[in-house]
């Protein structure tokens, strides 16, 4: 299988599956071929799948004209901060500012002074995954990384956060 190397100076394998569908490895520069090739032979099943996921995301990608993506923008601005502030009083805690942003990548992020931005493509998604995305930001505010008290913080305000978070890598 053809593959891109991206060489670099971490210590673990991963790939992914960029916009023009080619398959990116990262691999530190000290990894042979053979490993590499080895590594993405025994991910093909996953290769598979994240192509076609990403084939999708670009079919939904090529439907967004400038007026849906100012109507998507316009409904993560009403929706996003509300949720938002909904979710914290709940869960005790206060991000320092909300933000929707462009980004492809990321369905949201928190900082380390806790501002939080989400991607205006979330509206894209239903509503339960949305609020899982919500949680799951606000919950970086106690917990910096997704250790199991993370993870607990979420499952806290929505025991069925797995189920919410499946939402996210079915479209």
């Amino acid at each position: 299988m053809e593959y891109k190397r991206v060489e670099g100076r971490g210590k673990t394998l991963s790939m992914h599956i960029d916009e023009s569908m080619q398959v990116v490895v990262r691999a530190p520069r000290w990894v042979p071929k053979s490993e590499v090739d080895r590594f993405v032979k025994t991910h093909e099943n996953w290769i598979e799948k994240a192509a076609a996921r990403q084939r999708r995301r670009n079919e939904q990608e090529a439907l967004l004209t400038p007026e849906r993506i100012a109507e998507l923008r316009a409904q993560a601005n009403a929706y996003l901060p509300q949720r938002t502030a909904y979710f914290a009083k709940l869960m005790g805690v206060c991000p320092k500012s909300v933000k929707i942003t462009s980004a492809k990548k990321r369905f949201g992020s928190c900082s380390g002074q806790n501002g939080i931005c989400y991607s205006w493509r979330l509206m894209l998604y239903p509503k339960e995954a949305v609020d899982y995305v919500v949680v799951h930001e606000l919950a970086h505010i106690r917990q910096k990384n997704h250790s199991p008290a993370f993870y607990r913080e979420i499952e806290k305000i929505l025991p069925d956060y797995k189920v919410r978070a499946k939402l996210l890598k079915d479209k």
